[in-house]
């Protein structure tokens, strides 16, 4: 039925850097469902500095909830490295909430 429990439900963080900027991958899921990715620290200046990374995480969030996995997640054209930083984050806060066999 695809129900099986995956996650712990919680809300669960990693980091990613870049140039400097610690940015937090804030990841929130209950049993069988990732139901929201979000930067939880992005400020206005962040922003600025990185003005693509707000809508690169919001068109992977999109394809993850479709998906419900990480796999198959088609990274940005223009901005790959970028990209494949926060779905390495993404992945990192994932595998804290995962439930070990």
């Amino acid at each position: 039925t695809g129900t099986e429990k995956q996650y712990t439900p919680g809300i669960y963080t990693s980091t990613l850097t870049l140039n400097n900027t610690n940015l937090e991958v804030e990841v929130s899921v209950d049993e069988s469902r990732i139901n929201s990715i979000r930067f939880s620290n992005l400020d206005e200046t962040v922003a600025a500095m990185y003005p693509l990374i707000q809508p690169e995480i919001e068109n992977i969030a999109e394809q993850v909830y479709e998906n419900q996995s990480l796999e198959g997640v088609q990274l940005s054209q223009e901005n790959p490295y970028t990209s494949q930083v926060i779905v390495n984050a993404i992945a990192e806060a994932l595998e804290k909430g995962k439930i070990q066999e």
